[in-house]
């Protein structure tokens, strides 16, 4: 009898499973419409999580290291509150003074580059116009690039001069734009909160995992998030200096050779290094293709002090900033990048890396374990190097015999 109920509880709960898929498969665009929305409304939420863990390396650095000596019983009530308002007053009042100097200049470069756009477009269009001719002429084609550019051209004042989808772009663009300061603003200020009710956010998670979770998931949970926070919040912090180090290198050495852009370029290879592996990449190919249009030999010497500087990044600033957080060999940071990148965008780059880390060593540490409880035989598995199936058969015959011998040992000693 209760074999059967076990049965029938089985069946009940797979047709269940099947009209939810279906459920899932019929409505589908209002499922996902009503998950943006909710993402939409978390959406300065997530912003103030970014901005309060970030910030949580300043906050305890002045609590703890700088105010922690100070004794005082009345200094210890305002220790909290007044490191939370200094590592604001700190963090974003630098940032302000930066972005009061670099915008008027950056705003300067934007403005003589978009003034110099023809002289640019023409000579991007001779540039083209001879490499074209020469793969003619080298073998022998008959490729156009006049007409496609002109067509190109035509195309895009056709879409310019389209007033009524000008117009509609206009005001999505401007309610995006007010969309994100609103997003900003609020995530600053629930960030302050978060940063100085962390304790007591933390403990009414754990408190909620405690009274609903199984207490066996509870340690792997605190693994998990402890591991994530190791890899994610050292690399990130690392990586936004190290990518400042960089972004002020490029600018210096390019004010002192005086070439052109130099604040523009320097901003887009700052902000582009943040990505593991491919961020110089991104950085680097339209500042080149930029110089190139102005003077060639400006785009050949940018492209030596990039190689140059990168060398310094990844054999000198990169370990001593960053260090060995990631552990990750160069396959697996490739892969993460495209993959995280693929699925998430721009943030799947930037945070694919230090997640994938975490998840590398999670997963190694599980597999270390298995292996251990497995013994000898799984570790000769490991070491056994397969090239030819005699090889093969004569270590499976050898550990068969292994586990023969040692299960008559065992049934000696219980005789």
């Amino acid at each position: 009898m209760k074999k059967r109920f076990n049965k029938l509880t089985g069946i009940l709960i797979c047709i269940t499973f099947a009209v939810f898929l279906l459920f899932l498969k019929d409505n589908i665009d209002d499922i996902w419409k009503w998950i943006c929305l909710f993402a939409g409304v978390l959406t300065p939420f997530i912003y103030a999580f970014g901005i309060a863990y970030i910030l949580n390396f300043p906050f305890r650095f002045l609590e703890n290291k700088v105010f922690g000596k100070i004794k005082a019983k009345w200094f210890q009530k305002i220790r909290k509150p007044l490191a939370l308002a200094l590592t604001y007053v700190i963090v974003f009042g630098l940032l302000g003074f930066f972005l009061s100097i670099i915008i008027p200049q950056l705003s300067t470069n934007i403005s003589v580059l978009v003034k110099h756009i023809p002289d640019y477009v023409r000579s991007f269009k001779n540039i083209t116009t001879g490499v074209t001719s020469w793969i003619n002429e080298r073998f022998n084609l008959n490729v156009s690039f006049l007409d496609s550019f002109n067509q190109l051209v035509a195309d895009t004042i056709k879409s310019l001069s389209n007033i009524p989808a000008m117009s509609q772009k206009v005001y999505n663009a401007a309610v995006s734009t007010a969309s994100f300061f609103y997003n900003w603003v609020m995530a600053l200020i629930l960030s302050a909160y978060m940063l100085g009710s962390k304790e007591f956010l933390c403990k009414q998670l754990k408190r909620f995992g405690a009274a609903f979770l199984p207490t066996k998931w509870l340690p792997t949970i605190y693994e998990i998030i402890d591991v994530s926070d190791d890899k994610c919040g050292k690399f990130m912090v690392g990586k936004i200096l190290d990518s400042t180090i960089i972004g002020l290198m490029v600018f210096l050495y390019m004010s002192v050779r005086g070439l052109p852009y130099a604040l523009l370029i320097s901003v887009i290879v700052a902000v582009c290094n943040i990505i593991p592996f491919f961020g110089p990449f991104i950085g680097g190919i339209p500042s080149a293709t930029l110089l190139l249009l102005v003077n060639p030999a400006y785009c050949i010497e940018f492209i030596i002090m990039i190689i140059v500087f990168q060398q310094i990044d990844g054999n000198l600033i990169g370990p001593k900033i960053v260090g060995s957080q990631v552990g990750l060999v160069g396959f697996w940071s490739i892969f993460s990048v495209i993959v995280a990148g693929g699925l998430f965008g721009l943030p799947g780059m930037i945070l694919g890396t230090p997640i994938f880390a975490a998840i590398y060593t999670l997963v190694g540490k599980k597999m270390k374990s298995r292996i251990k409880m497995k013994g000898e035989n799984a570790q000769r598995v490991i070491e056994m190097n397969v090239v030819r199936s005699s090889s093969l058969t004569n270590m499976k015959t050898k550990v068969i015999k292994k586990k023969h011998d040692t299960n008559e040992e065992s049934s000696k000693e219980n005789e």
